[in-house]
C-alpha cells in the first residue's frame, strides 16, 4: 500500500484525500538511513490537512514537589513508537509543528531567580523560555503580552506568592521540538510563608502538519 510510502499525515492526505483517522506507517525521509515508524493521523484537525500527531509517556498532568534547587526536578520524555531521531525528519519535511506545555504554581517560580524552570530541546538545549513566547525570550506567554499577574516579571509563576497559577501556551520552533526533558524547582518548604510550595506539569502530544 502507498500508505506505508507516505512521508507524514499531510502528505498522505494529499496523496489520498479519501484517507480517514487512524494509525499509519510514515517515512519522512523517504529513502535516507531513518527508518520509518507508526504514527496517528489526525485527518480533522486544521482544517483537515493531516495532522501528523506523537504520543509520549508524560501526557497527564504529573506533580512536581519536595524539590528546591533550580531543576532539580527531571522528567525525561519518551515518544511513543519513534525516537527524537525519526520525528527530526518529521520536522524538516513539515511546514508547522507544535506542543502545548503548561506549568501550573503555588509559590514556585519559572525564571524569576535566573531560570528555576525550563525544557530541553531534542538535541539537548536547554531552552530559556516557555509555551507562548518567542524563543529565547526568557518569557512566558504572559510576559510576550503583558499581561502577568505582576508586571515586573515575565511569568504568573514569577508573582510568587500563595496562590495557585498558571503559565501555558504552544511551542512552536520546530527546530527546537519535540520537548525532551522538563526541568522544575522551587517546590521545597517557604518557611516564611510557612507553605509547601507546588506545582503541577501538563506536556501534550507532539503534533506537526504541512508539507515544507
Amino acid at each position: 500500500m502507498f500508505f506505508s510510502l507516505a512521508k507524514s499525515c499531510s502528505d498522505l492526505k494529499k496523496l489520498d484525500p479519501t484517507a480517514e483517522n487512524g494509525t499509519y506507517v510514515i517515512d519522512p525521509d523517504g529513502e535516507g538511513d531513518v527508518p520509518p515508524y507508526n504514527v496517528t493521523c489526525d485527518m480533522t484537525d486544521k482544517n483537515g490537512i493531516g495532522v501528523t500527531v506523537i504520543s509520549h509517556d508524560s501526557e497527564s498532568r504529573k506533580p512536581v514537589n519536595g524539590c528546591d534547587a533550580k531543576g532539580c526536578y527531571s522528567r525525561d520524555i519518551n515518544y511513543t513508537d519513534a525516537s527524537l531521531l525519526q520525528l527530526a525528519s518529521l520536522t524538516n519535511i513539515s511546514t508547522h509543528c507544535e506542543q502545548f506545555i503548561k506549568y501550573e504554581c503555588l509559590g514556585s517560580v519559572m525564571f524569576k531567580n535566573v531560570m528555576d524552570a525550563w525544557w530541553v530541546s531534542r538535541d539537548s538545549a536547554k531552552m530559556t523560555y516557555w509555551g507562548g513566547a518567542a524563543p529565547g525570550s526568557g518569557k512566558c506567554a504572559c510576559g510576550m503580552n503583558k499581561s502577568c499577574a505582576d508586571p515586573k516579571y515575565n511569568c504568573n509563576c514569577d508573582k510568587n506568592d500563595n496562590v495557585w497559577r498558571e503559565d501555558s501556551g504552544l511551542l512552536t520552533d520546530k527546530t527546537h521540538l519535540p520537548v525532551k526533558q522538563l526541568r522544575f524547582g522551587d517546590t521545597g518548604h517557604d518557611v516564611q510563608n510557612n507553605i509547601d510550595e507546588r506545582g503541577y506539569h501538563t506536556l501534550e502530544k507532539f503534533k506537526c502538519y504541512g508539507i515544507a
